[in-house]
């Protein structure tokens, strides 16, 4: 499903892929719930210091967010 992951892993490693796919799923369902707030959150032209704390937060490899917000902006009729 998000092939563009690949690259993070290598084939010697024992993976539990039903784990990371439940961790990128919901690293995505995050990332889609953060990004809908922003419109209201960052209205104005400035964007507080503590504006993207909730990103830094989430617990989850940086990659599976960036991956998502590369799926969101690549969507079509986006």
């Amino acid at each position: 499903r998000w092939p563009s992951l690949l690259k993070y892993y290598s084939h010697t490693d024992g993976v539990s892929w039903l784990e990371e796919y439940k961790a990128r799923h919901n690293a995505g369902l995050e990332a889609q719930r953060i990004v809908a707030s922003f419109s209201k959150r960052f209205f104005s032209e400035h964007v507080p210091c503590d504006g993207f704390s909730d990103i830094e937060t989430l617990g989850c490899p940086s990659h599976f967010f960036e991956d998502e917000l590369m799926c969101i902006l690549n969507m079509e009729g986006r």
